[in-house]
């Protein structure tokens, strides 16, 4: 099916606000493939592909931030999604907005939440933004990634859990060390002797 150059730039217009290859396929009584040719053909970037650059088309981010900022706690997916009026949030959110990360609730359940609460405490009071519990940068989790002015640095706590034997943690801290240098990120480790000394360290470094 071909399209009339007004009604390709309608179709693009409608993508890029927001609009589903199966809505605009409806209205122009065709099919989401010859939506999806035509988007291709006229270069523009699809949204599956833009996860990478951090440019999916989301609603009311900015919103989100800056409600989740004013609270005087963290707050759950569940309340972020009733401020927008939704049942649930897009994980698109967390994609294009990563430092929305930093106030949502954390359920991690070891003896290392004192520790990443200390850490976040620490970025918050320097006014670093950060995504907890990333695992975009190195495709394995890491404590926090940086953003903004050090977006290619990543903290990671290196206390080992009780739970863990040795040698899969230290297997865990290479496994991240080795994706780090491939991926040209800096990454930092934190020890329990520099949670002793206030994260100086992060001062220096950073």
């Amino acid at each position: 099916m071909t399209f009339a150059e007004d009604t390709i730039q309608k179709i693009i217009n409608d993508y890029n606000n927001g609009k589903s290859m199966n809505s605009i396929a409806k209205k122009y009584n065709t099919y989401a493939t010859t939506i999806k040719r035509t988007l291709t053909k006229y270069n523009v970037e699809l949204r599956h592909d833009a996860r990478k650059e951090g440019s999916l088309c989301v609603q009311n981010g900015e919103k989100l931030v800056k409600w989740a900022k004013s609270q005087d706690k963290l707050v759950t997916k569940t309340e972020l999604a009733k401020v927008i009026g939704t049942k649930r949030l897009s994980p698109s959110y967390f994609i294009k907005y990563p430092e929305l990360g930093q106030y949502i609730k954390s359920y991690e359940q070891n003896e290392l939440q004192k520790y990443s609460e200390k850490l976040y405490d620490w970025l918050k009071e320097n006014h670093i933004l950060y995504k907890p519990n990333d695992r975009t940068k190195l495709k394995v989790n890491v404590t926090a990634l940086l953003l903004k002015n050090h977006s290619d640095t990543v903290l990671q706590i290196a206390i080992k859990p009780k739970c863990v034997s040795l040698k899969k943690y230290s297997e865990n801290m290479i496994e991240k060390k080795n994706r780090a240098h491939e991926q040209n990120v800096n990454i930092i480790f934190l020890y329990e002797k520099d949670f002793d000394n206030d994260l100086e360290v992060l001062k220096e470094l950073l």
